[in-house]
C-alpha cells in the first residue's frame, strides 16, 4: 500500500501596515539599479505625454486613401462628389518622404504636399529611419532591404549624412542628461560635490583587439551616467585622401585594453572643469 501524507490547513498571518511598508522599502533598497530605473521611469512617464496622435507615423496603402476620399470628399472648385484621386509624384521623392498629389478628375484642379515635415532641411521621416537603423546596429543596406520588403520607397541616397545630424542631437541630449544627473547626485549627497562614482569600460569587439572603446562614469547611488569618454585607434576620414580638412577621430595609441584606464583618467581630469565635482 503506497504511503500517504496528510496536509494540514495553511496558516495565515496578519502583517500590520507599518510592517508591510518596511518590508517593501527593504525590497526596494535591495533592488538592482536597472530595476530602480525602470520603476522610476514608469512613475514619471504617463500616457499624457503621448496624447498628440497627429504626429504619429503610419503605413497605409495609397488605394485606401483614394477610396476614403471618394466616399467623403468633393472638389471645392467644381463641387463634384467622387471626383478626387490621390497619387504620388515619383519624380519628387526624397527617401521615404513622397510628394502626394490630390487631383479632381472633372475639372483637373490639383494640389500637392510632401508626406513629412522638415527639420533643418531634412525630412523627419528619413531622420527617424536612420535613427531606427542605428538603434538596431544596422545601416543603409538594412534600410534598403526593409523598405523593399515593406513595399516602401527606397531610403535617401545620401543615407550616411543623417548620422551627422543624429550625432549632433545625441550629443546635445546626452550632455544635458549628464548635467542633470550630476546635480541630482550632488543634491542627494547633501550638496556635497565630492561624490562617489564607478567607472567601467566596454569595447566594440571582444578580446581587447577592438579599434573602438568607451568608458563611462556612473553614480553608485542612482546608477545614472555622469560622464563618458569614447576612444578610437582608427579614423576612417584620415584613410580617405579627399577628406583633408576634418577632425581626426583617432584619440588613442597602444593596446586596446589600456583604453579603460586612459578614459578614466580623462574623465577624472575634466570633472572639476565641466561639472565642478
Amino acid at each position: 500500500m503506497p504511503r500517504t501524507k496528510s496536509f494540514g490547513k495553511r496558516r495565515c498571518y496578519f502583517i500590520p501596515k507599518q510592517k508591510a511598508e518596511e518590508i517593501l522599502d527593504a525590497k526596494t533598497n535591495n533592488a538592482s539599479t536597472s530595476k530602480k530605473k525602470i520603476e522610476s521611469a514608469a512613475i514619471t512617464v504617463s500616457d499624457a505625454d503621448f496624447d498628440d496622435r497627429s504626429i504619429v507615423n503610419i503605413i497605409i496603402q495609397m488605394n485606401i486613401i483614394s477610396q476614403l476620399l471618394k466616399n467623403i470628399a468633393k472638389c471645392k472648385f467644381c463641387n463634384q462628389l467622387d471626383s478626387l484621386v490621390i497619387s504620388e509624384d515619383s519624380g519628387s521623392r526624397r527617401g521615404l518622404s513622397v510628394n502626394l498629389v490630390l487631383q479632381c478628375i472633372y475639372c483637373g484642379q490639383a494640389t500637392s504636399t510632401m508626406s513629412s515635415d522638415m527639420t533643418n532641411g531634412f525630412d523627419d521621416i528619413n531622420i527617424r529611419l536612420a535613427y531606427g537603423m542605428r538603434c538596431i546596429g544596422k545601416g543603409n543596406s538594412a534600410a534598403k532591404t526593409f523598405c523593399a520588403i515593406m513595399n516602401l520607397p527606397p531610403p535617401p541616397a545620401k543615407f550616411e549624412r543623417y548620422n551627422d545630424i543624429l550625432l549632433r542631437s545625441l550629443i546635445k541630449v546626452s550632455n544635458e542628461s549628464m548635467r542633470n544627473a550630476v546635480e541630482n547626485t550632488v543634491k542627494k549627497n547633501n550638496s556635497n560635490r565630492d561624490i562617489t562614482a564607478a567607472f567601467d569600460g566596454s569595447w566594440q569587439k571582444r578580446g581587447h583587439t577592438s579599434l573602438n572603446g568607451v568608458v563611462s562614469a556612473t553614480c553608485l547611488e542612482t546608477g545614472k551616467v555622469l560622464d563618458f569618454e569614447c576612444l578610437s585607434k582608427y579614423c576612417f576620414k584620415c584613410k580617405n585622401k579627399n577628406n583633408k580638412d576634418h577632425t581626426c577621430e583617432k584619440n588613442f595609441e597602444g593596446f586596446s585594453g589600456g583604453m579603460e584606464s586612459d578614459g578614466i583618467l580623462k574623465i577624472f581630469q575634466r570633472s572639476e572643469r565641466l561639472s565642478n565635482v
